[in-house]
């Protein structure tokens, strides 16, 4: 797995063979075999199937961008405020990106479909 920038308009073919070649290359190379012979079965989860399978903006893993101070405070609230009984937990919304932090957004959500 390898992080990519969302979708937008990207060559994303020629990212994912140039992409595709440098990791068959560095893991052949590690492993000290040609691994791409070995290959039974292969998927490639881009940004533009991400999109199209969850419906996720420009198919960004977690949501906005958080690449400034504010990107915190534009995350998604647990909570709808327009749909009673709708809540929501992960990576795009409070309180963010990686493992550690949408456990604690699954923890923060069951916490308040609790009370």
């Amino acid at each position: 797995m390898i992080n990519v920038p969302h979708n937008s308009g990207q060559d994303w073919d020629t990212l994912l063979a140039e992409a595709r070649k440098n990791i068959l290359s560095k893991l052949s190379r590690l492993l000290q075999t040609d691994i791409e012979p070995l290959i039974e079965q292969e998927g490639i989860l881009d940004p533009r199937s991400i999109e199209s399978k969850t419906s996720s903006a420009f198919g960004a893993l977690y949501g906005n961008s958080s690449n400034s101070r504010y990107a915190a405070f534009l995350r998604h609230a647990n909570r709808s405020s327009s749909i009673k009984g709708l809540y929501f937990c992960g990576g795009s919304v409070h309180p963010g990106g990686g493992i550690p932090l949408c456990l604690l957004s699954a923890k923060i959500t069951a916490g308040m479909v609790k009370e």
